[in-house]
């Protein structure tokens, strides 16, 4: 019985139903809230009156699994697992739920299963950010010897960031499960979000570029999936980007400001992105000849080999500034293997909501689509434009942000 309700349940594969009570009484609520599963779960979307059994059995369960006096850790997981679907009906509070999850975690901090259960709760209740934090947690405990189960839920978590090219290639595990025998319903949900991208078409700036929000290290990132690239950039910089057409090469403009002493001087990184292009020998003779550049050795970003050239011109910006500065990148990028995901960044909806400008509580979002990485070599050019007084200033930052560029 404890193996038919392992197969007509997903989440509840965290629990090994190996280490539950087997006595029939038990057995029984058992099943009857496995067969309920599935509609308990998404209640929040549906009439409660239309499921009052379902509701009844996840009530069973709880208060049997509540009266047990030495409960086990499968029961204690199968317990969160109860309460994360009566959360649904208002059963139980969002701070009961963390209070169960933090004695489970103060219990056992070295097992795994309770992270799974409450990462789905949270990302079923809108911290999807927060949730997806959990179930990291949870594969990096189980060295990501993970199950299919375990994908599903990972890769819907990711979508509710806004991360549908991230859980497409999840979902699929890279590529290596077959379309057809992955989850159907969840397929279409992640790739009615995710757009083919075309160099023939003509985008708009917001369907080329977006912005993350401030991650771990500090940084926001503008990024491109249908481009392949994530730079780093800080919220008090200025910061530009283009629409893209076949004739017009994309761009992103990063302004950050670097202090003298008397006075602020700001500097400018411009990402210049060529789709279809792999023609490094022309970008390098029209911009060195321009600029009279020197060859100043090669820099290794994100992999990929790019050409450094240095200009210096003491007759420019002659105050204290001594000088213009001029750096050039140059690089050709081939397509990845991974359609743009490994570029792209979670969106945070708390950020969303409380920068959306209404005071409604009930807010709705329509998620943007992700366009697909262009199957085809861009060409990349980098200039940044400083000045000689802030030379080791400018190459501390260039190493910053370079070590942080991902392609894709």
């Amino acid at each position: 019985m404890a193996f038919l309700a392992l197969n007509l349940w997903a989440s509840p594969a965290a629990v090994n139903f190996d280490n539950l009570p087997n006595d029939e009484e038990f057995n029984s609520l058992l099943l009857d809230f496995g067969n309920a599963y599935q509609s308990i779960r998404y209640s929040d979307i549906q009439h409660k009156d239309e499921k009052k059994s379902q509701l009844e059995a996840a009530k069973a369960l709880y208060e049997k699994l509540n009266a047990q006096k030495k409960p086990s850790y499968d029961e204690e997981v199968l317990k969160l697992l109860v309460m994360r679907c009566l959360y649904n009906y208002d059963e139980v509070t969002a701070s009961q739920v963390e209070s169960a999850f933090a004695k489970i975690n103060k219990k056992y901090p070295k097992n795994a299963e309770h992270h799974w259960v409450y990462g789905n709760y949270l990302v079923s209740t809108g911290r999807s950010s927060e949730g997806k934090t959990q179930l990291e947690s949870y594969m990096k405990m189980k060295d990501y010897q993970i199950s299919h189960f375990f994908l599903e839920d990972y890769a819907y978590s990711q979508f509710m960031c806004g991360m549908p090219l991230n859980a497409y290639y999840t979902l699929t595990n890279g590529g290596t499960i077959p379309e057809a025998s992955v989850n159907q319903s969840m397929l279409s949900l992640i790739k009615n979000n995710i757009k083919e991208s075309s160099i023939k078409e003509t985008y708009e700036e917001k369907q080329v570029w977006k912005v993350s929000s401030k991650e771990s290290d500090g940084y926001n990132y503008v990024y491109s999936t249908m481009l392949g690239v994530s730079v780093p950039c800080k919220g008090e910089w200025g910061l530009n980007y283009s629409a893209f057409s076949s004739q017009t090469p994309a761009f992103c403009l990063l302004s950050p400001s670097l202090k003298l002493k008397q006075k602020d001087v700001g500097i400018s990184i411009l990402v210049m992105a060529f789709p279809g292009s792999s023609d490094v020998d022309s970008l390098r003779k029209k911009y060195t000849e321009m600029f009279s550049a020197v060859e100043d050795g090669k820099v290794q970003v994100d992999g990929i080999e790019f050409e450094k050239y240095a200009y210096e011109d003491s007759t420019k910006y002659t105050d204290e500034r001594n000088g213009a500065l001029e750096y050039f990148y140059i690089a050709s990028v081939p397509a990845g293997k991974n359609g743009g995901a490994r570029c792209e960044h979670e969106v945070n909806w708390q950020n969303v909501l409380q920068n959306d400008g209404t005071d409604s509580d009930t807010r709705f979002f329509r998620m943007s689509p992700a366009q697909k990485r262009l199957d085809l070599p861009v060409c990349y050019l980098i200039i940044v434009d400083s000045c000689t007084a802030l030379k080791m200033e400018t190459d501390s930052l260039m190493k910053e942000v370079l070590s942080k560029i991902k392609f894709d």
